[in-house]
């Protein structure tokens, strides 16, 4: 996700998604310069896809989210 940097922007996001039942796994916040969205990668452990999509679709409705979130499958 790409998210403008201000405090508690993690912990909204990661409140949707342990709401639908999304545990993360890991989290990577890049630096940006002063005014510039963050990109933020997310992995989440094994989950519904239901459930990561209904929190997605939560997520890209905040005001801090600078661009439609991206996701990408990983099989194992």
């Amino acid at each position: 996700l790409t998210t403008l940097d201000h405090p508690g922007v993690l912990g909204k996001v990661c409140t949707i998604l342990g709401g639908h039942g999304v545990s993360i796994a890991s989290c990577i916040q890049k630096d940006s310069e002063a005014g510039q969205p963050v990109p933020v990668v997310m992995m989440t452990h094994e989950t519904l896809e239901s459930g990561l999509m209904a929190a997605l679709s939560e997520i890209d409705q905040l005001d801090f989210i600078a661009a439609p979130t991206q996701l990408i499958r990983v099989f194992g």
